[in-house]
């Protein structure tokens, strides 16, 4: 069963690398129009320096997302510290959401959440529940069609937070990867007491407060 976590683990892993190697690139590609630009001269034409002024903004910006995105890298490395701990999901929901953007991006499907901040900090795994929500919005992007949505929101029932995942459209009729099967999925949830289950097109994540 261990295998599951860690292609879990592996497709952040792969989609991060990715997606800063696009910033790296943009950056460079910035950078080497202002060579191109000062190549050779003492001193930057004025009609040159809006592209100048553009490129560096270019790359202030990009540098920035880079930033933002390592930020939400090592908090997901970090969920790995310890089997249990105390967490907020709202924060927990967003950071997963920013690692899959490119992976929702790829298949054309838009990924969205509502999570209450008003919901207590949980006492539990954050790495099993984003294993979890993976998992649920895996199993509906293998199966996607373009142009369709992916919402996932939240609410405190008695005694546990309920999590839906739910996908609106048409699946695909042709799946050329294997979806997990839901009690796989329960087996590695039930270290920390967390349920999972699932219909057609909503798969329910139920985390005890």
């Amino acid at each position: 069963m261990i295998d599951k976590p860690l292609v879990f683990v592996g497709k952040i892993i792969a989609d991060f690398t990715h997606e800063i190697n696009n910033h790296l690139a943009l950056i460079k590609e910035s950078a080497g129009l202002i060579s191109d630009i000062c190549k050779g001269k003492k001193s930057i034409d004025k009609k040159e320096m809006p592209y100048v002024v553009e490129s560096l903004e270019a790359i202030e910006n990009q540098i920035q997302k880079s930033v933002n995105f390592i930020g939400y890298f090592n908090r997901f490395a970090h969920r790995m510290d310890n089997l249990k701990s105390s967490f907020k999901l709202s924060s927990t929901v967003e950071e997963l959401f920013e690692l899959l953007k490119r992976y929702s991006s790829r298949k054309k499907v838009s990924l969205k959440y509502d999570i209450p901040e008003s919901l207590p900090d949980l006492e539990n795994s954050p790495f099993l529940l984003e294993f979890a929500i993976f998992y649920a919005i895996d199993s509906f992007l293998k199966k996607s069609k373009p142009d369709t949505n992916i919402t996932v929101t939240a609410k405190r029932e008695n005694g546990f937070v309920r999590l839906t995942v739910k996908y609106e459209g048409d699946f695909t009729e042709s799946i050329s990867q294997e979806i997990w099967p839901t009690s796989t999925i329960q087996e590695i949830l039930s270290l920390t007491n967390i349920k999972i289950t699932s219909d057609n097109k909503e798969i329910r994540i139920e985390v005890p407060v």
